[in-house]
């Protein structure tokens, strides 16, 4: 079964840490692939103040798409403002932590509408989208087809599958997958995050995929072109996947360590 990776970059913004991104990207072109990349078109969240803004951002992130860069929407200003369940998201315990799911359909489809306006203001079309902490529901894919998005890059099924006129392509990792096997991953990074103490080893991991797995890192526009699976299987299954890691996963792991003790 052949194997196809797809890194994934959250968090691109013109405030962004850019020397973690610079290291990225230098790592990036010396093995010879590209990225999936999530601008946040207006960007107003404080932990994502860290440089001072790039004056030339939008111009950069047109080159990076001339250099067979994948750009997508990821969100509108990133901001939490609603605690709410999304399709593979649960409410958080204590804080808000979505910026559409929850959210009406009418709210929804303005932050798309003018997170797409900005993009094109800039000479940048683009039909993919992810929303921030992977928070998304059912009002959020029918906004999205209504703003011309055909794709969204996240999910817990095994294969790609249409809901809502938005083909979802699976995105089950929070970081690097565990690759065993053939298939199709999808590695989502979040650069700013690597000078964090408990991030640091995620750099390690990144650069260790990168050189391992060269050849079978593929662009976007490579991994996007796969069968749709039929969409009651992906729902139950995504549904079943999600049941596993809240639940199941956490308790077999509490098993074997408590089998470990003994």
């Amino acid at each position: 079964m052949e194997r196809k990776i797809l890194l994934r970059f959250d968090d691109i913004c013109p405030t962004m840490n850019w020397q973690q991104w610079d290291k990225a990207k230098a790592l990036l072109d010396e093995v010879g692939v590209t990225a999936l990349l999530g601008v946040i078109p207006n960007c107003q969240d404080p932990d994502l103040l860290i440089d001072k803004p790039r004056p030339d951002f939008w111009a950069y992130i047109k080159e990076l798409q001339k250099q067979g860069y994948a750009i997508a929407m990821h969100g509108y200003q990133h901001v939490f403002d609603i605690n709410a369940k999304g399709i593979v998201t649960k409410k958080h315990p204590t804080m808000n932590h979505s910026e559409f799911a929850g959210h009406p359909y009418e709210i929804q489809y303005q932050k798309l509408k003018k997170g797409k306006d900005i993009f094109l203001k800039h000479g940048i079309d683009t039909d993919v989208f992810f929303a921030p902490a992977h928070s998304y529901d059912d009002n959020t894919l029918k906004a999205l087809a209504a703003n011309g998005f055909k794709y969204i890059s996240d999910g817990k099924s095994c294969k790609p599958y249409m809901r809502n006129g938005i083909i979802c392509l699976p995105a089950r990792s929070s970081g690097i997958p565990r690759i065993r096997f053939g298939g199709y991953y999808t590695a989502v990074l979040h650069a700013h995050e690597w000078v964090k103490d408990e991030k640091k080893q995620a750099w390690n991991k990144f650069q260790k995929l990168c050189m391992d797995d060269r050849i079978t890192i593929v662009s976007f526009n490579e991994y996007k072109f796969r069968s749709l699976g039929v969409f009651v299987n992906q729902y139950l299954i995504e549904k079943v996947y999600i049941i596993w890691e809240r639940c199941l996963r956490p308790f077999v792991r509490k098993l074997w360590f408590i089998r470990h003790l003994e």
